[in-house]
C-alpha cells in the first residue's frame, strides 16, 4: 500500500508542467462561451467603422467640419476681395501710366493717327513718333481720314457729353468712322455699343483719354469731324 501511495504522488510530481501560453489558452477557451464570442465580434466592427463608441457606451457619429469649412472659406473671401479690387485697380494705374507716357494722338492735315514713343525715349518731349501698329479689333493702320467721321461726340447717350461720362471727368473717347471696312462694322466694341440700326453707319472706337480733352475736343471741331 504503502508503495502504491509513493508511486501515485511520484507521478503527479513529475507530470509535465504547460508553458503559460497553452494555460492561457485553456483558460480563454473555458471563458469566452460562443455568447462572448459574438459580442467581441461585434464590438469589432463597430471600432472600425465611421462612428466610435463613448465612455457611456453610446455610438458617436464622426465629427464633419463641412459646415466650419465653408464658413471660413466665405469670411476668407470678404476679407481678401477688397485686396483683390485693389490690386486690379493698381494694375490698371500703372497700364494708364505707361500708356500716357507712351500714346499720342496726332491731328494732321488729312487724318487723326494713333501713334507712340519709342520705349527707350518715352520721357523726351522731342522724341520720333512710330507707328503704333495694326488696330487690335479690325486690323488695319489706327489711322482715320476725317472725311471718314460720322460722330465723335456720345451725347446719344443720355449722361454723356462728348466724352465719357463728361468733359469735366473724361475716361473714355469715342467716334465712330465708315474708313473700316463695312463687313468689320460690328467688330470690336460696335457690337456692343450699337443697336443694329446703329451697326449700319460706322464702325466705332473708344479709347482711354490719355491726353489732354478739351485740346481734343478742338482739334476734332477744327478739322472738321462730323458730330451728331
Amino acid at each position: 500500500m504503502l508503495l502504491s501511495l509513493t508511486t501515485t504522488c511520484c507521478s503527479g510530481l513529475l507530470r509535465p508542467i504547460s508553458p503559460p501560453q497553452v494555460m492561457a489558452h485553456h483558460v480563454h477557451s473555458a471563458v469566452m462561451t460562443p455568447d462572448l464570442h459574438q459580442s467581441a465580434a461585434s464590438l469589432h466592427r463597430a471600432a472600425r467603422s465611421p462612428a466610435s463608441m463613448s465612455a457611456g457606451g453610446g455610438v458617436v457619429p464622426s465629427a464633419d467640419y463641412k459646415l466650419a469649412a465653408v464658413f471660413l472659406s466665405f469670411g476668407l473671401a470678404v476679407l481678401f476681395v477688397p485686396w483683390l479690387v485693389g490690386s486690379l485697380t493698381l494694375l490698371l494705374g500703372i497700364l494708364f501710366l505707361v500708356q500716357t507716357a507712351r500714346v499720342r494722338f496726332v491731328f494732321d492735315d488729312e487724318a487723326f493717327e494713333v501713334k507712340a514713343k519709342e520705349i527707350d525715349a518715352l520721357f523726351e518731349d522731342d522724341s520720333q513718333l512710330i507707328s503704333s501698329g495694326e488696330n487690335f479689333a479690325v486690323g488695319g493702320e489706327n489711322r482715320w481720314a476725317y472725311s471718314s467721321f460720322v460722330n465723335w461726340s456720345p451725347q446719344h447717350v443720355p449722361w454723356a457729353r462728348d466724352f465719357f461720362p463728361s468733359e469735366d471727368l473724361p475716361v473714355l473717347v469715342y467716334f465712330k468712322e465708315t474708313q473700316t471696312p463695312q463687313d468689320k462694322w460690328d467688330v470690336g466694341p460696335g457690337k456692343w455699343a450699337n443697336s443694329e440700326e446703329a451697326k449700319a453707319k460706322g464702325a466705332v472706337h473708344f479709347f482711354p483719354c490719355i491726353a489732354s480733352a478739351a485740346q481734343l475736343k478742338e482739334q476734332f471741331e477744327a478739322r472738321g469731324c462730323a458730330k451728331l
